[in-house]
């Protein structure tokens, strides 16, 4: 088969002064999505980017190495009228998610959302909506699905050795995202209302893996609170640009419930300073017969639950026997071989080029799904819905 010919929404050109934008703000789509896309050219060719100005687009494709054959584009009305384009790849901050992604779904295009896919729920089904009437494929963000730790996690609740799932508990650290310092062009992630924060983005891409494996909350109780009002934001130079940020999203989260299994369940966000164990998550799914543990430590930027930290790891107990550290990274083909950023993205690219939506890839439907239940903690929180 021919390669899937993608047009990417949001490959920003690094800056001169500063070519290193790992971990910065609005380089994603340079930093996973690119290298994520070129690993694969049997199945995948760039054909066209599309910036919010024609500059920007060139620059881009000249300076990431792309074919001088790439369309580049400042309007995704253009972009999705491209036919050389079979998949659009949207890639930028929450909030331009339904506008820049619209234009692509009339056009009945295949697309690729970041994780959230949109800020708040009215957002989030006007995309649904959208693609389902378009009749088209469908891609989130939430690449940890593609994760082999994750696939390895629930063939092993599937296969039944733990017996029947009774309770599971989880414990997160978000310390990798201090306070006493904020990165100008990420306020957003201050921001309840953004759709584009902690709860949303760090806990959001845990609870989706969370459910994909164990099933939905049928009760939920939840606590939400912030400890920290404002923020100082400072520029890549280091330069203070403002010393106190409002801060309107929680950093301390607690939900608990009951699972669709009828298993209980619960899951912890934290704000510590730095962890006494060195450990950003721990999950637990405890049965009948037997225990499974997945611990991601805090290894800094990488240990997102999202990127595939390259020290996770998987043990499993059964019955009265030794606990065993369970290998999920047999015959893999990108651990090691792609930036860890890139890795579950390009897992999840894979998986998507060859059908595996079931598993590996959330559509826009079956990612709304987490949005619902993100919104049912907000508001069994008390707090206002976004």
């Amino acid at each position: 088969m021919a390669p899937i010919r993608v047009g990417i929404i949001g490959l920003r050109p690094k800056p001169e002064n500063n070519p290193d934008v790992s971990g910065q703000p609005g380089y994603w789509a340079a930093n996973a999505h690119l290298p994520g896309l070129l690993a694969m050219p049997e199945d995948y060719k760039i054909v066209a980017v599309c910036n919010s100005n024609l500059d920007s687009s060139t620059r881009a494709i000249k300076q990431y190495g792309l074919p001088e054959s790439t369309k580049a584009y400042a309007d995704p009305k253009d972009l999705a009228n491209d036919p050389n384009v079979d998949f659009v790849v949207v890639s930028v901050n929450v909030g331009k998610h339904l506008e820049l992604a619209k234009p692509a779904l009339e056009k009945k295009k295949h697309v690729f959302v970041e994780w959230p896919l949109g800020a708040g729920m009215a957002a989030t089904e006007e995309l649904v909506k959208l693609a389902d009437a378009a009749g088209v494929r469908t891609s989130v963000g939430v690449q940890a699905r593609a994760d082999p730790l994750i696939l390895k996690t629930k063939e092993i609740v599937k296969s039944g050795k733990l017996g029947k799932v009774t309770s599971s508990s989880a414990w997160i650290s978000s310390a990798i995202y201090g306070l006493d310092a904020w990165m100008e062009g990420a306020e957003y992630y201050l921001d309840h209302k953004s759709g584009g924060n902690i709860f949303f983005i760090y806990f959001g891409h845990f609870l989706d893996s969370f459910i994909h494996v164990l099933g939905d909350f049928t009760e939920v109780q939840a606590i939400l609170k912030k400890t920290v009002n404002e923020v100082p934001v400072f520029n890549p130079q280091g330069k203070l640009v403002n010393p106190g940020y409002p801060k309107t999203s929680p950093d301390q989260m607690l939900v608990q419930g009951v699972l669709e299994s009828d298993a209980v369940a619960s899951i912890q966000v934290r704000k510590p300073k730095i962890e006494v164990d060195g450990v950003g998550f721990r999950w637990l799914i405890s049965g009948t017969e037997g225990e499974l543990e997945v611990i991601v430590p805090n290894t800094g930027f990488t240990s997102n639950w999202q990127f595939g930290d390259t020290q996770r790891t998987l043990r499993l107990r059964v019955g009265n026997g030794e606990a065993q550290n369970v290998d999920f990274l047999a015959n893999d083909e990108f651990e090691g071989k792609v930036p860890g950023s890139a890795a579950n993205v390009a897992r999840q690219y894979r998986a998507f080029a060859k059908g595996g939506e079931q598993e590996a890839v959330a559509t826009f439907n079956s990612a709304l799904k987490s949005h619902k239940l993100l919104d049912r903690i907000i508001r069994a929180a008390g707090w206002e819905s976004v």
